[in-house]
């Protein structure tokens, strides 16, 4: 018979044998994406060339580069993926909103045709330097969860070509739709709707912002099919928020902001024809700090309701 503190320290033994292999079972049966998720910091809004530079080292990096087919054959970023608005946005039918979020199955296919999974580290790349394609198509990524792994290369291909870094030229090499983990979450919070929009024009903290030119603001043309604004909505229009391309630096884009009239801490609503302009008035106050939403149906939707419209300014 074994004395009594052996057999103590045989059970110690047999019951730390026993919980390390229950803890070996449960590391291996876990989930691919609970193995693997890596604590993620929060990725920058804007980066320049450099930074982009320094992500392609890593096998996670996903680039999409915005624009047509023909722009991307010209030149790309080595490895990019070519992605048009049409991608990810509804069909064109007749009598229907223009240029709105297609449904989750849709988006998730696309994501996973150009190669995005759960560890994806996302830049959006302009093909030109017009930006509101490419700030819809970051808008879009945002609605889908991935806004916090997702930046905007700040000038686009030109910036990239700017600092000498690498071209490529062709077409897009084929590419088999990832079938790695991919776990989407819509983000609503960040669309407006024509109620949402209808109740702030009488909510003081909130800041409807119409993202057209001046002319479309004053009821000077662009309606569907009536011309004019959304009542209380200020003007900042999409052509003062960039130039060549590049976003103007916060302290820019906060003196355009307080001299429309938006204050610090309200809520804000951007809208435009359709939806697009809109997304670069979107990304502006985002990376201001606003609290911000786009109104997805636009002015196409107000205009073609029977809700009141504002008064043209003097």
């Amino acid at each position: 018979m074994l004395p009594m503190n052996l057999h103590a320290h045989s059970r110690r033994a047999r019951w730390c044998a026993a919980a390390a292999a229950t803890l070996l079972l449960m590391v291996f049966s876990a989930p691919a994406h609970a193995q693997s998720e890596p604590a993620r910091t929060k990725a920058p809004l804007l980066i320049d060339a450099s930074a982009l530079d320094a992500l392609r080292a890593q096998n996670n990096v996903v680039i999409l580069q915005i624009g047509s087919p023909a722009q991307y054959e010209a030149a790309h970023i080595p490895g990019a993926r070519p992605v048009a608005l049409n991608d990810v946005s509804t069909p064109r039918t007749d009598g229907a909103l223009i240029l709105e979020l297609p449904d989750s199955p849709t988006l998730e296919r696309w994501a996973r045709s150009v190669g995005i999974t759960n560890q994806s580290r996302i830049v959006v790349v302009p093909a030109t330097d017009t930006l509101q394609s490419s700030t819809r198509v970051l808008f879009t990524l945002t609605f889908m969860g991935l806004g916090n792994r997702t930046s905007l290369l700040n000038g686009g291909l030109s910036a990239w070509r700017a600092a000498g870094k690498a071209i490529d030229t062709g077409a897009a090499p084929a590419l088999a739709p990832s079938t790695a983990a991919l776990t989407l979450v819509r983000d609503s919070s960040i669309v407006a709707t024509m109620d949402r929009v209808a109740g702030a024009t009488n909510d003081a903290g909130v800041a409807i912002v119409d993202a057209r030119l001046p002319q479309f603001y004053a009821g000077q043309g662009g309606g569907y099919p009536r011309p004019g604004h959304v009542p209380t909505a200020v003007n900042i229009p999409l052509s003062t928020v960039a130039e060549n391309g590049v976003i103007k630096s916060d302290a820019e884009l906060r003196a355009l902001f307080e001299t429309a009239g938006v204050k610090a801490g309200e809520q804000v609503i951007t809208y435009c024809h359709i939806g697009q302009q809109a997304s670069l008035l979107w990304f502006a106050a985002k990376q201001l700090g606003y609290d911000v939403m786009l109104f997805d149906g636009s002015f196409q939707e107000w205009s073609g309701s029977d809700r009141p419209l504002g008064t043209p300014p003097n």
